[in-house]
C-alpha cells in the first residue's frame, strides 16, 4: 500500500510542478513516480535485490529534483 501511495504523491507532485510552469522538476517527479511505483512487484514477490536496485537507481533522483528546483530559485 505505501509503494502505491509514493508513486501516487509523486505523480501528483510532478503534475503540480507542471501547472507551476516547472517542466523540468514535473519531468523528475515523474520519473521518480515511475521508479517507486515499480517497486510494487518485487515487493510482492518477495524479490529483495529488485527492490534494492530500485531503491539505488531511485536515489539520485532526489538530489536531482534539489538541483532542478534550486536553479528556478537563483
Amino acid at each position: 500500500m505505501a509503494i502505491r501511495v509514493g508513486a501516487r504523491r509523486l505523480a501528483d507532485a510532478a503534475h503540480c510542478l507542471g501547472l507551476l510552469k516547472l517542466p523540468n522538476a514535473a519531468a523528475v517527479a515523474s520519473g521518480q513516480s515511475r521508479l517507486v511505483g515499480g517497486l510494487q512487484h518485487p515487493l510482492v514477490r518477495g524479490d529483495d535485490r529488485a527492490r534494492a536496485d530500485g531503491l539505488r537507481r531511485s536515489a539520485p533522483s532526489y538530489e536531482r529534483l534539489r538541483t532542478v528546483l534550486a536553479s528556478r530559485v537563483a
